[in-house]
């Protein structure tokens, strides 16, 4: 029994010196500190690096609207074409953002006036087939109305990009309309045309600029 007693007393004392050197190791507490915080840390990380796209892709929408409308509203494109020359000539200012020839609708309506203008619905976010990769794997997306117009007619002139989110949207809450996985864009310019003749023309860089947009 006495010798029992001593046997237990001396692992108490061994768990003791043991329990008090790992209390005092720090050997190691680095990396668990690390891993406590690296998830919310890239989380956040990643986070602003979306925000960052989605602002520069959303600019650039609304530069490149802007710059073609400004083409339609001084007469130099009305003799280049219809809708899909019109979306290369966006496109092409929006060279580098994707594949904006299979992302982008844009709307060009003619009318009586400001307040007369009805810009067709925007379509929903077409579901992405997962089963394929790449650029494949995002639906096309069908180019919108374009009304021929004249000089001094009123004009509104609307882009619309549905950007896919890198991110889960639980994280960023960037998504736009819920449940889609994409951001949707916006850019819209509204202008008179100038009093240019009748049907308007089709100069050379207008028509350089069409090529290079088109895929």
């Amino acid at each position: 029994m006495i010798f029992s007693d001593h046997i237990m007393r001396r692992a108490e004392r061994h768990a003791l010196r043991l329990a008090k050197r790992f209390r005092k190791d720090e050997d190691g507490a680095t990396a668990v500190e690390f891993a406590f915080v690296a998830l919310p840390f890239f989380a956040l990380l990643f986070g602003i690096m979306e925000l960052a796209m989605v602002f520069f892709v959303n600019s650039a929408l609304v530069h490149a609207t802007a710059e073609a409308g400004r083409i339609i509203r001084v007469g130099n494109f009305q003799a280049c074409g219809g809708a899909d020359e019109f979306k290369a000539l966006v496109c092409e200012n929006m060279s580098g953002m994707g594949n904006c020839w299979k992302n982008v609708r844009i709307d060009v309506v003619e009318g009586d006036s400001f307040k007369t203008i009805v810009l067709p619905n925007i379509p929903p976010v077409q579901p992405v087939d997962n089963s394929k990769s790449g650029s494949d794997s995002t639906p096309q997306t069908a180019n919108g109305v374009y009304n021929a117009n004249q000089g001094g007619d009123t004009m509104v002139i609307r882009s619309v990009l549905h950007y896919r989110l890198a991110l889960p949207p639980i994280l960023t809450r960037l998504e736009s309309p819920a449940g889609s996985g994409a951001r949707t864009m916006v850019a819209t310019t509204a202008f008179r045309n100038e009093p240019f003749p009748a049907n308007g023309s089709c100069d050379s860089d207008t028509q350089t600029q069409i090529t290079a947009g088109t895929p």
